[in-house]
């Protein structure tokens, strides 16, 4: 971000750097990400910036991201070619399948799905009842519709908590340093 006098907030600072929504207009990207990664719990988050370095643009949403996060969502991929990957990382259960339902809904383009499939629920989630209100999501042309097909009418359910989980790169290693 770059301010009357300079630059205000440089995104390349560790572990991470904020900004207001109010600076949102004064945003700009001035290195290609590899990839662009929403993350829904503030661990999982605190652990992705400081473990991996793959030159990812990594945000926290908060749980359901504010007005803010998705204004700066919207900006960064309406900047960023249509090629640069945009995922999200969020619990797999009912509340993480909405919020990933809500980006795809709010964005100019919709995330894929990172760290949540029903493969990593069965291995390391805990026992849960199916979610029949997740059948809208599941009927929908959702990236994660199977999944949610699965959580509302499946056997055998498992929610998953992201934190749960070690972080991982969201682009193939050969990538990573791109810009």
């Amino acid at each position: 971000m770059d301010g009357a006098s300079g630059r205000v907030v440089d995104g390349r600072a560790k572990p991470f750097a904020s900004i207001h929504p109010e600076m949102l207009s004064q945003l700009s990207v001035l290195v290609r990400p590899t990839a662009i990664l929403t993350i829904e719990n503030y661990a999982s988050f605190n652990r992705q910036v400081r473990e991996i370095e793959d030159g990812s643009l990594v945000v926290y949403t908060g749980g359901f991201p504010a007005a803010g996060v998705i204004e700066l969502l919207s900006k960064v991929l309406l900047t960023v070619p249509a090629e640069v990957p945009f995922l999200h990382w969020g619990d797999v259960d009912a509340g993480g399948l909405r919020i990933f339902r809500y980006l795809e809904e709010n964005l100019p383009r919709g995330p894929q799905p990172h760290l949540m499939t029903k493969e990593l629920a069965e291995k390391a989630g805990q026992p849960a009842d199916p979610e029949p209100s997740l059948g809208s999501i599941a009927r929908s042309e959702s990236a994660i519709r199977n999944l949610a097909d699965w959580l509302a009418f499946g056997s055998d359910v498992r929610h998953l908590e992201q934190e749960a989980l070690e972080p991982r790169s969201v682009v193939p290693a050969a990538d990573h340093g791109l810009g």
